[in-house]
Formats: C-alpha cells, structure tokens, sequence
C-alpha cells in the first residue's frame, strides 16, 4: 500500500509537472478557442519556475472541433522543453561580454562593445529582449540614419544582431529580431581626400617628431594607423619592417592583437633613410612612436591636436589617417601590378584594394579620350570623313 501511495504521487508530480494544459471556448458573436498550461522557465540566475498561460488558438471556424483545439495547443506548447525567463537587454550585454568577447579578435570585440556602449545601449538597456521587435530594430536604425552614415549603421545593427543571435542560441530568444533587416539610406560621411606629393611634403614640413615621420610613412607604405603606432624597434631586420601585430586604441588605454586578416603579416623592405628616421625615433628597443609615458601614441588625439590643424594650415583636410591609405592605393595602382598593391597593403582580397582604396581623378579620363578617338575616329580626327551639317 505504501509502495502503490508513493507511486501515485509520483504520477500526480509528473502530471503536475509535465501537464498537457486544457482548452476552452469563449464568445459569443465570435467563439473562440483558448488553451491554459503552466510553462516552465528559466529566470536570470538560472532557476526554473512556473508560469501559467492563456493563449488563444483560434476561433471555431479554424478549429471546428475539440481535438483540432487540442492538436493546435499540442503544437503551441511544443516539446515541453523549459524556456528562459525574461531578461533585460542590458544584462544580457553583460553576460555576452563574459562569454563571447573573449573569443573574439581583439579588434573586433572592442568595435562591437564600442557599438553597443555608445549606440544601442542607450536605446535599447532596460526593454526585456523578447519585446524588442523587428519593426523596433528598424525605427532605431531609421532615427540613427538622420545623424549616421551608413558604415556606423551597419556597425550598430551587426553588434546587435550578434547579442540577439547569441540570446537565441542560449534559449532567452525564439527568433533574432534583426534577421533580414535593411540599412536605411544614409550618406557616406567621411569623405577621403587623395593627398598629391606636394601636400604630403608640406604637410610633414609643418609637424614636428614624430608626427611628421609617422605621416611620410603612412604616405609611404599605406599602414594602418593601429599597425604603425605599435611599431617597436625590434620589429626591424634591417631596413625590412615585420609587421606581426597592431595596438587597438579602446577607450580604456588599448592593447596588442593580431593584424586584421591572415594577409597583413608582412614583411616591407622601406627606403633605407625612412626605415633610419623610423627607427631613430624609438628608445632602445622601444616603441617609435609613443608617448611621453613610452607607450604607443593615442591616435586620436595625435590626429585631433597635430594632425588637423597641420593640414589645416596648408588648406586642405583629411577625414582621418584612412587618408594617407587611400592616398598610397591610389597612386601605387597607376603604376603597379594590384597583385602588388594589395599584398603590399595586406588586403584579404584585391577586389577590397580595387573597389574601395583606388579612387580615380578626372584628369585619369583625359590619355584613355584622346587615345580612343584618336583611333576609333582617326578619319574624322585627320578631318576627313564625316561632314557635320548645321
């Protein structure tokens, strides 16, 4: 008897536990059907508990019968499978840069949390994560648009979209809201100046050490600015350059990671007195272009407080140190194989070097012209052949 007790309240506590719920009608005008279950979640410490639902299935005419209400509750209840409880967008932030940023490249989990610190946080910290719709994802990045161009917009609907897809793996998320969303249309904010020889040259003439090395070499050999500010003396082998890593300015300081694709580990062979003057820059072994407290120079501020006002006074700007990037491309690919240029520069693909860092002037246009008329209309260049009637 005891046995036979203790089993049927075994049976009562899996009934209890792993309910099938119930349906009902309710209407007048319109019956409809109605199913109540108790679902079982996961609240933000990982404890499960118990909620009771009521959902509506359909109306009678969708499901004509009890069985076909029964069958529809079935489905929405699904495989009984806890689900997890509600949660803040903010902590889920939170727990997304213990677990997941660690494993992202460096320079990839400071611009994502960048993303999140600065645009989406603030829209988005307090909504619960299930709440949060497409129709939402969509009006931010359309409010976004009206002060943003296009590239930061893409950053901030995929550093979204990269917490949300993890909240989905981790069962807080049914569907991430940001699948499928379109970039809004924006104009392209930073505009790159092509730097002509002469301005380089007087641009460097009006900055002191070690600004005015670090522009001739930006100028020359197209660096990132991340990958020359970390340049240390013992990077050399001579007057070869081994580019093995880059210093990612964050806002608490930076740190060393990898470069940004497989490609840019290169070795550059400079100019001998432009790997000299580079080196002469560094103590001991040190960095070359540092700081008053020996380490790497703050990039943005350099650009901010030398930078712009130099170029400034010879009459000109730059939308960033990009700039001397873009320059270096550009001229290099009038000259020289792309092969070349983007091994040089440590693009992951030529189609990169060609489409976004080689920009044409319209003086490119006038050799090819005047070549081509030359001879597909050469009779009528001669002025013969075809006489143009008023």
């Amino acid at each position: 008897m005891e046995q036979k007790g203790e089993a049927s309240m075994f049976q009562a506590a899996v009934r209890t536990r792993y309910q099938s719920g119930r349906v009902y009608k309710k209407g007048k005008k319109t019956v409809k059907w109605y199913g109540q279950f108790r679902e079982d979640q996961i609240d933000a410490e990982g404890q499960l508990f118990r909620v009771q639902k009521n959902i509506l299935l359909g109306t009678l005419g969708e499901l004509p019968t009890k069985q076909a209400a029964r069958r529809e509750l079935d489905r929405r209840m699904g495989t009984g499978t806890p689900i997890r409880g509600a949660l803040a967008f903010s902590d889920l932030v939170t727990r997304w840069r213990a677990a997941v940023a660690p494993t992202l490249r460096t320079a990839t989990a400071i611009y994502y949390q960048k993303m999140l610190a600065t645009h989406v946080l603030p829209a988005f910290a307090a909504r619960e994560i299930r709440s949060i719709s497409r129709y939402d994802v969509e009006l931010f990045l359309a409010e976004k648009a009206k002060a943003y161009c296009r590239a930061t917009l893409r950053g901030m609907r995929v550093s979204l979209g990269r917490v949300l897809s993890w909240a989905v793996a981790g069962g807080w998320l049914e569907k991430n809201p940001c699948a499928g969303v379109q970039l809004p249309q924006a104009p392209t904010k930073v505009r790159r100046t092509i730097l002509k020889p002469q301005q380089l040259t007087a641009l460097a003439s009006k900055l002191d050490e070690p600004y005015a090395t670090l522009v001739l070499l930006l100028a020359a050999t197209g660096l990132r600015i991340s990958e020359a500010v970390g340049i240390q003396k013992s990077d050399f082998e001579g007057n070869v350059l081994k580019l093995r890593r880059r210093f990612y300015q964050s806002d608490g300081g930076g740190d060393f990671g990898d470069l940004k694709t497989k490609k840019s580990v290169r070795d550059l062979p400079l100019p001998t007195w432009l790997a000299e003057r580079v080196k002469g820059l560094a103590e001991g072994d040190g960095f070359c272009f540092r700081s008053r407290s020996g380490t790497p120079m703050n990039q943005k501020n350099v650009l901010r407080r030398y930078i712009h006002p130099a170029c400034a006074e010879c009459g000109f700007r730059i939308g960033g140190w990009h700039d001397f990037r873009h320059t270096l491309t550009t001229w290099a690919l009038k000259q020289y194989p792309a092969k070349v240029v983007s091994e040089l520069l440590g693009h992951a693909s030529i189609k990169t070097t060609l489409d976004v860092y080689g920009h044409v002037f319209q003086e490119d246009f006038a050799e090819p012209l005047e070549d081509m008329a030359g001879k597909l209309l050469h009779d009528v260049a001669q002025n013969k052949g075809i006489h143009v009637v008023p």
